[in-house]
């Protein structure tokens, strides 16, 4: 779901509210520098700099209430048509996308 979604935000194409809070919140969790995260929705035909600054900063809980968000559970993401094309992996045994990425990670190394 998240390849799909960081794929489709690298070339510009639109994502829903949704599918961008859950690819932000996702990017934040792992790692992800800010400015890296506001480089990838540049492509967006919608994207406004200061807004998008703004937004990725308040989810990364620099800004506002200093809250950082969680990527929604993959439950949620289904319920909204973001998960596309679900392995093994996901299909029954794990049920959120941070947990997913520590197994992959964990398997790669």
């Amino acid at each position: 779901c998240i390849t799909a979604l960081y794929e489709a935000a690298k070339k510009g194409h639109h994502l829903s509210h949704i599918a961008r809070f859950t690819l932000t919140t996702f990017l934040v969790n792992i790692g992800m520098p800010t400015e890296k995260i506001i480089d990838i929705f540049r492509a967006s035909s919608d994207f406004n700099e200061r807004m998008t600054r703004y937004q990725v900063e308040h989810i990364a809980g620099e800004r506002g209430s200093r809250t950082r968000y969680k990527p929604p559970k993959c439950e949620t993401l289904q319920t909204h048509g973001i998960c596309i094309s679900p392995d093994s992996l996901c299909k029954g045994k794990l049920h959120h996308p941070l947990t997913y990425y520590q197994k992959k990670l964990k398997d790669f190394k």
